[in-house]
């Protein structure tokens, strides 16, 4: 068996059914094997490398199980670079597989070479690099195993050129790779049971490792169990219903004041699943000097805080160990809870914001909730406009929210072509992207079309690099602006062009019968919806305090 094609069968094995790819001539004879394993594994060709690195992205994010990405040397695998740090950051399995040049020239500077380790090594969980051919379905496997294992994330594997066709002997068959559980010891439980015993007011922080399935509910019952309030790490809202009675909202990078109110008064910080990255954690402001209570996987992450309790395990498992060992919340706890839930009520009820425009986006939120079953995959790509989306979208199921948490531009689109092969159910799959993310990677909706994914893509055009442009302002003044005025191309022609259905919308008014015409169609959508400039997040306009 030809190398290339035994490294197929080993994927096939370890249970990877969907791979994106740009094709290169240095990794033919694995698409050669794929054309026959066709009846296995999903093969979408995209129009960039970082299309598929964020189309996998989207995938791992709601599969939990890493997909495979192709991709040539060189400039094919630094295109796809931006993906894999997403997937890092945002703790998502992937595999990424470098076509390489022949391994007798490697070190000589050849036609398109880089170093994968040092180029990559900073940005993934592995860079496995093979000796000889028969190492490749090996290593094929070993990296879906690393990236699922203990904290998610993404792996690189090269192929030289000279690999794939050479004959070496078929894997054995050893199935599907399952995830092993970190389960905490018993003296990290009992020191998380003790630190709840004496906590007077703990509040909860859930994050990215929080959001499986399994863990929505251990987690939604510790947290009536305490009785403490729920706040979302960054891009993190469906870790709970937000209708239950503990969720106090999501910590955007506009700071709200009732949510630093809570953090004041809380006496432990609960921190479950989340790496606390720099927008979560306020640059570290939020959890210092605060008695923390850290649960993750990762003991790199638990490291960085020197929480006094920290718990090197899984979220779901650590919660139903201490499930039953919690005496009854008290009613002051309880109260305060209810009252941060009912502040998150009030603070995502459109209509409490000024907008200078005619397309006020809380409302278009709003109605878009409404339009659309509870399931629904709702991705956000990065951009200042989707603020308006994370105050004003609620979420009631898990794992419904998409997008990159570390903020990536660009990874809407394609992501959303990945969470739509990811579900493949019939449920809707909805991104929001602004014309600065859609320039980057919005050409992936001619992939979807090609492949018949239904997404729905709602892009929010300002013309402006809009956070960029406010900091401008703010700091230099009103006529200081340069480089962020863009302008915009037609959106809507550009999407007819791709095949993709298309309206433009400019009033608020306008946009429900659009958004259900986009709905109904059998394919592909694009929604350009023009808002003001001025109106760049829903922070800082309020018309009554929260």
């Amino acid at each position: 068996m030809e190398a290339g094609a035994a490294l197929v069968e080993a994927l096939v094995d370890a249970g990877v059914d969907t791979a994106f790819t740009v094709p290169g001539e240095s990794f033919l004879p694995v698409l050669e094997a794929l054309r026959h394993r066709r009846n296995r594994v999903r093969l979408v060709s995209v129009r960039h490398e970082a299309g598929g690195t964020f189309a996998a992205h989207g995938y791992g994010a709601l599969t939990g199980r890493p997909a495979a990405v192709f991709v040539s040397r060189g400039p094919g695998a630094t295109n796809a670079s931006i993906g894999l740090h997403a997937a890092q950051q945002d703790s998502v399995p992937l595999v990424l597989f470098v076509g390489q040049i022949r391994s007798y020239a490697r070190g000589r500077e050849a036609f398109q070479e880089i170093d994968a380790t040092a180029a990559f090594a900073s940005m993934t969980k592995a860079v496995l690099e093979p000796a000889t051919a028969a190492d490749l379905p090996a290593l094929a496997r070993r990296a879906v195993e690393i990236a699922v294992e203990g904290r998610p994330g993404p792996v690189v594997v090269t192929m030289p050129r000279d690999f794939g066709d050479v004959d070496v002997p078929a894997p054995a068959e050893r199935g599907p790779v399952e995830r092993p559980a970190v389960v905490a010891d018993t003296p990290a439980i009992e020191a998380l049971v003790a630190a709840l015993a004496e906590a007077r007011r703990p509040l909860i922080i859930a994050g990215e490792l929080a959001r499986r399935a399994d863990t929505r509910e251990p987690l939604a019952a510790f947290a009536s169990a305490i009785g403490a309030p729920v706040l979302s790490a960054y891009r993190c809202q469906d870790v709970i219903d937000n209708a239950h009675p503990g969720y106090a909202g999501h910590l955007e990078i506009n700071p709200v004041p009732y949510q630093a109110e809570a953090v004041a008064e809380a006496d432990l910080l609960v921190v479950l699943g989340s790496r606390l990255d720099g927008i979560t954690s306020r640059e570290e402001a939020l959890v210092k000097g605060k008695r923390l209570a850290h649960v993750h996987p990762d003991p790199a992450v638990l490291a960085r805080f020197g929480a006094e309790i920290a718990v090197l395990a899984d979220v779901a498992p650590t919660l139903e160990s201490v499930a039953g060992r919690l005496a009854p919340p008290p009613a002051d706890r309880l109260a305060w809870r209810d009252q941060l839930h009912a502040r998150y009520l009030a603070f995502s009820t459109p209509g409490n914001v000024n907008v200078h425009g005619e397309v006020d986006l809380s409302r278009v939120a709003a109605e878009v909730r409404a339009a659309l079953p509870e399931d629904a995959v709702l991705i956000t790509d990065g951009g200042s406009f989707a603020r308006w989306f994370h105050r004003y979208l609620r979420f009631s199921r898990p794992q419904t929210q998409g997008g990159s948490p570390c903020g990536a531009m660009g990874c809407g689109v394609p992501g959303g072509l990945g969470a739509a092969l990811a579900t493949n159910d019939g449920r809707p799959v909805v991104v929001f992207v602004g014309d600065g993310g859609f320039m980057m990677n919005g050409q992936e909706l001619s992939t979807a079309v090609r492949e018949g994914v239904p997404v729905k893509v709602v892009l929010c055009d300002n013309e402006v690099h809009g956070s960029i442009l406010k900091g401008q302002l703010d700091r230099y003044g009103e006529d200081s602006s340069i480089a962020t005025r863009m302008g915009s191309p037609d959106f809507a022609t550009i999407a007819e062009g791709y095949g993709a259905a298309a309206w433009t919308v400019r009033r608020t008014a306008d946009w429900r019968p659009a958004f259900a015409a986009a709905l109904a169609h059998d394919g592909p959508a694009l929604i350009r919806l023009l808002f003001d400039a001025r109106d760049i997040a829903p922070y800082g306009n309020e018309k009554d305090a929260v």
